[in-house]
């Protein structure tokens, strides 16, 4: 769940902001004038989000599952034994 705040209130209540940003997973959306002007989000957030713009990269990440699934794995030894 979001919560809403104008900008003159965000800057009172930062720290209890951040808290519930990254203990209770809630985004806070920061407003000016009645508009939203920015977002605060967890960093575990901002990474789900930049991985699912990055296709190559999710594309990769689904293929790695597959792997595993199918048992196509190595061991680090393996990988490194020629280098």
């Amino acid at each position: 769940m979001d919560y809403i705040v104008p900008i003159s209130e965000a800057r009172g209540m930062l720290p209890e902001s951040i808290k519930k940003i990254l203990h209770i997973g809630k985004r806070l959306i920061i407003t000016r004038n009645g508009r939203a002007e920015a977002v605060m989000i967890s960093p575990e957030e901002l990474e789900t989000l930049e991985i699912k713009a990055d296709n190559k990269l999710l594309q990769s990440i689904v293929r790695a599952e597959e792997d595993i699934k199918a048992g196509r794995l190595y061991s680090h030894k393996d990988v490194f034994k020629n280098v």
